[in-house]
């Protein structure tokens, strides 16, 4: 197996909790089959009635309408043969894995952490931050980027409007 996704993009993993539930593979012929099923159930973006989750020994459970677009949004990725994680927000997360998410180095997480930036919760001597921590940091870092890119263009539009108007010189 890959260590993003799968090494084959029509096996399936179910995880629930920390251990795997069951493992499938789905032939072209299944996932037309499911693609035309998700295209006939699943098109209109809100339900018409209550929503039922019917189970293969035909045990139903009600499914409150707020999951409808998350359930709607897990079928396309596994319609599109591609692999889907849950994991729960009070997850706790090593440094490590941690830095890669953020996809900064683990000396800059420290630097951060020690900062205040993300709290951190002691397990013995090791540190460990929750994953929505670790989530918030990343929109507040990719909102900082994003001003920071605003910035920049603004400058750019100025600086062109400069140029436009002087015009370059040149030496001969």
């Amino acid at each position: 197996m890959a260590r993003y996704g799968h090494a084959n993009p029509t096996e399936k993993t179910l995880a629930k909790g920390r251990g795997v539930v069951a493992r499938f593979s789905t032939t072209p012929e299944e996932q037309l089959r499911l693609r035309g099923l998700y295209l006939r159930h699943f098109s209109s973006s809100t339900p018409a009635g209550p929503l039922r989750l019917i189970g293969p020994n035909g045990q139903a459970e009600e499914v409150p309408a707020e999951l409808y677009s998350v359930l709607r949004e897990v079928l396309q990725h596994l319609k599109d043969g591609q692999g889907i994680s849950l994991i729960p927000n009070d997850t706790l997360l090593t440094t490590q894995q941690a830095s890669q998410l953020l996809n900064i180095s683990r000396p800059y997480l420290y630097k951060l952490i020690d900062a205040g930036e993300i709290p951190f919760e002691q397990v013995g001597s090791h540190r460990r931050l929750r994953l929505c921590d670790v989530e918030g940091l990343r929109e507040r870092r990719r909102a900082e980027s994003r001003k920071a890119l605003d910035a920049i263009a603004a400058l750019e539009d100025y600086n062109c409007d400069y140029f436009d108007n002087y015009g370059e010189t040149t030496r001969e």
